[in-house]
């Protein structure tokens, strides 16, 4: 949106200014300086993160991992799905939900991925195939007053369960900061997914209770962990080589030119 674009720029003549002072040339018209600078700013920004014990780098990781199932290594973008890759079907005439992968399987080498889909406030699993898909529109991020702020629609649905477990046995005795965030996220993440909120909450109240069924937490330590498995075995599905471009963290360079690994 053009406001939010403006305002980003607004924000890169003021790092600017301080960083360096008046220039002929700044980052508004030189494309170099606007790409120095703005790597520079995203570095300073993970340190000011880091001192300030804010999450900077996991956004940083969803951000980046968002562009790969956007496009991926691939030549086809459909393979580079992952699990939890966050999608919606391509025929947005006839389905408007949006949903998670939770499952992928193809019979080989450039065959069609059969996926799984979880869809908030739709119990039943959705079957459909990788062709059909495409990455779904981003939730719009979501400030709460308990859990900051609510970045994906995945990590709406975790908040939503997370503060669900957290309710007293009697609900009417939670926080009312509490439950105002759990009505919001819920009504956010039901209008991104398509479904309604309480269809959305009669769903996660579901999860969380099996979540609370398992004491240490495997569940959700599975779908983190498999969240890490993106290119190569999309690659494998596709008969092809992983791109090893994407074993390699990313590097950006500070306001000292210094490369600094992520």
């Amino acid at each position: 949106m053009p406001d939010r674009i403006e305002a980003t720029a607004l924000a890169l003549d003021a790092y600017e200014q301080h960083l360096l002072g008046d220039l002929t040339n700044g980052h508004r018209t030189d494309r170099a300086e606007a790409e120095g600078l703005l790597h520079s700013l995203v570095a300073d920004l993970i340190r000011y993160g880091e001192g300030n014990r804010l999450d900077v780098t996991d956004l940083l990781d969803v951000l980046v991992q968002t562009q790969i199932d956007r496009g991926g290594a691939l030549s086809n973008p459909r393979y580079s799905f992952r699990l939890n890759t966050e999608v919606q079907l391509r025929d947005r005439e006839t389905e408007h939900h949006r949903g998670f992968i939770t499952q992928l399987s193809s019979d080989g080498p450039r065959q069609d991925a059969e996926c799984v889909l979880r869809i908030p406030g739709v119990i039943d699993p959705q079957h459909t195939s990788a062709s059909q898909l495409e990455p779904a529109t981003r939730m719009v991020p979501r400030p709460t007053r308990t859990c900051g702020i609510v970045f994906s629609a995945l990590e709406a649905e975790d908040t939503v369960i997370e503060l669900i477990k957290g309710l007293p046995r009697q609900e009417r005795d939670a926080d009312p900061q509490v439950l105002a965030d759990l009505a919001d996220v819920s009504t956010a993440l039901a209008t991104w997914s398509g479904t309604k909120p309480e269809r959305v909450l009669h769903h996660l109240r579901h999860l969380a209770d099996d979540a609370q069924r398992t004491p240490d937490d495997r569940s959700f330590a599975a779908r983190r962990a498999a969240a890490a498995f993106p290119n190569d075995i999309a690659a494998l599905l596709a008969g092809e080589q992983p791109d090893p471009r994407h074993h390699s963290p990313p590097q950006l360079k500070d306001s000292n030119s210094r490369p600094r690994r992520m």
